[in-house]
């Protein structure tokens, strides 16, 4: 089992969904996917050519959107990264159709380091 772990970006995406009338159901459709990841399942393509930490890794996962009804080539993209003491970061999601919010590379290092940087605190004062 895994330990699935949302990031305060993730958690600020999915409110923003929320907020909008054609993203009302992102919670039911984040379901099956966050299921599969506690269970070890890891879905979706593997980014390549991150500066990140040897062993570890980002993929990104295609989500259909029941709210508008379409599938999952213009659904949601969630982008989670994997650690090897078995835990999984939500980093973030966005909407195909929202190019505003898609981050770049340097913004998923960028968050990348801001877990690690947390990690390494949180042991140090355990």
């Amino acid at each position: 089992m895994k330990n699935v772990v949302s990031t305060p970006k993730f958690e600020e995406d999915v409110e923003f969904y929320k907020r909008k009338k054609k993203y009302r159901k992102i919670d039911y459709d984040l379901e099956p996917v966050l299921i599969e990841l506690e269970n070890g399942n890891l879905l979706g393509d593997k980014l390549q050519d991150l500066d990140i930490p040897e062993g570890t890794a980002v993929y990104k996962v295609r989500i259909a959107n029941s709210s508008a009804n379409v599938g999952k080539s213009n659904g949601f993209r969630l982008l989670y990264y994997v650690v090897i003491e078995d835990k999984i970061y939500l980093l973030t999601i966005y909407s195909k159709k929202d190019d505003i919010r898609v981050i770049s590379d340097e913004q998923i290092e960028l968050l990348i380091r801001n877990i690690l940087n947390e990690e390494n605190s949180n042991e140090t004062s355990n």
